[in-house]
């Protein structure tokens, strides 16, 4: 049998057992959150609880049964990081709408911070739909100003997907400005993100304050099991790749015994392609920024945005979670799937 056909039938069977895994997504509207189930094990819950502050997806299990997200300050666990608290799951946010801060809020953020903080609020699902293979979450959002103003009406369509191993989440969000014209200010902070579990967080992260899970804080002194090596679409690596341009944004390493890669894809539909900045650090944040750039280049032009009122403006993403290492080529390649060539 030649090297054809074996790929041929391993595809195959790659696609037979994704597609044989059932989706089944079970709200529970006491407890402000919707689960994402596979084959009865939780993948990821979408979440709304007013301490967020926003609607996000947490947790994120990888298939091995590890957090991909970090829990704090929502589901405190052993050895997880305390800083930017305000960085929860995976979550779609933004630093300056109108001037209002959407990104820092936070239950840690005092009363004269929150005065210029907005608050995103999940007002219902417009559908769900289990499935083989995959399943479809529907939200609508308000994204509420201060002073109480919706500024933006938000829809998000998700679709959860299996790929061989692999783990998909793509979200298709809506942006419309019902009530005035709304401006997207050069902010370096958003606006598509992740914040990952510790493990994935690069290995100079150190000395840290870190919480258990009965929430005692105490400073971690060493890199001990500290994994990640973080590369964009551009070959660059780590620090150096905070505030450039990118396509997609990656970081491999090891949850416990698990080997993984968690990326994030950009789309060609999307606003400023192929000038999007990243927002990424090695602290565990993998983020994609299509309005940022003075903030991340003083001499650069800044950069705004304006949503006229009764326009809409749409996004593409795709969260990817391989379920080993995998080389800059095969991202690539699932990008260009994802977003066209």
């Amino acid at each position: 049998m030649n090297k054809f056909i074996v790929t041929i039938l391993l595809l195959t069977i790659l696609s037979v057992w994704a597609n044989a895994q059932v989706f089944k997504i079970v709200p529970d509207e006491a407890k402000q959150r919707i689960d994402i189930l596979i084959d009865g094990k939780l993948f990821t819950s979408y979440r709304y609880e007013e301490k967020i502050r926003r609607p996000v997806l947490l947790p994120v299990m990888s298939a091995g049964g590890n957090f991909i997200t970090r829990g704090f300050p929502i589901e405190t666990r052993d050895g997880e990081t305390v800083n930017h608290p305000h960085q929860v799951g995976v979550s779609f946010v933004y630093g300056d709408v109108n001037g209002v801060d959407f990104w820092n809020n936070s239950p840690f953020r005092s009363a004269e911070e929150l005065k210029r903080m907005g608050t995103i609020i999940h007002r219902k699902v417009l559908k769900q739909k289990d499935g083989k293979g995959k399943a479809e979450l529907v939200t609508q959002s308000d994204w509420i100003s201060p002073k109480g103003e919706t500024l933006l009406s938000e829809t998000a369509k998700f679709i959860f997907r299996i790929e061989g191993k692999n783990r998909i989440i793509e979200r298709e969000t809506t942006f419309k400005a019902n009530i005035q014209d709304v401006t997207f200010g050069d902010n370096k902070e958003g606006l598509f993100l992740i914040h990952l579990n510790r493990q994935l967080q690069q290995n100079n992260q150190f000395p840290v304050k870190v919480t258990d899970e009965k929430g005692n804080i105490s400073e971690a002194r060493t890199g001990e099991n500290l994994t990640g090596e973080y590369l964009n679409s551009e070959g660059l690596r780590d620090e150096k790749i905070f505030g450039t341009f990118g396509r997609w944004a990656s970081v491999s390493g090891k949850i416990n015994d698990e080997s993984l890669t968690v990326t994030i894809f950009d789309n060609r539909a999307n606003h400023n392609f192929s000038i999007n900045s990243m927002m990424v650090r090695p602290y565990g944040l993998l983020a994609l920024n299509p309005f940022g750039r003075k903030a991340y280049e003083p001499t650069a032009e800044a950069r705004k945005f304006v949503l006229s009122k009764g326009k809409s403006i749409k996004f593409k993403h795709r969260l990817t979670i391989y379920s080993e290492r995998v080389a800059p080529e095969k991202i690539e390649v699932d990008f260009k799937k994802f977003s066209g060539n």
